[in-house]
């Protein structure tokens, strides 16, 4: 049954807008992100919708997916030093989808 291909899933991927849909189209520049952050985000919705399920995406160290807070249903990935795209992780009709709610400019506490 484990190498049964009919018995893999993958993660489907929505956007919660669809301007954030850009970032996988040859359209991303009109986000107005920066390169390095839609280059990011495409390399990760790619290892997302490779995952299994969502016990893999959070063993994966390269994915970086963390809670964003304590009883939070949303999840953040770090894709640049500054910037991080936040995810809703919902289970549809037995399916896993993974919704990319938005793409957040983190700031940093003085020093």
């Amino acid at each position: 049954m484990r190498g049964d291909p009919a018995m893999i899933r993958t993660m489907e991927i929505e956007f919660a807008d669809h301007q954030l849909a850009l970032i996988e189209t040859e359209r991303a520049a009109d986000t107005k992100l920066p390169v390095a952050v839609i280059q990011s985000a495409r390399q990760r919705l790619s290892i997302i919708r490779a995952a299994p399920d969502v016990r893999t995406m959070q063993n994966w160290r390269s994915l970086g997916l963390k809670p964003r807070g304590t009883g939070s249903p949303e999840h953040l990935v770090i894709l640049a030093p500054q910037w991080a795209m936040v995810l809703r992780i919902e289970e549809k009709n037995s399916a896993m989808t993974v919704i990319v709610r938005a793409m957040e400019e983190q700031t940093r506490g003085a020093a």
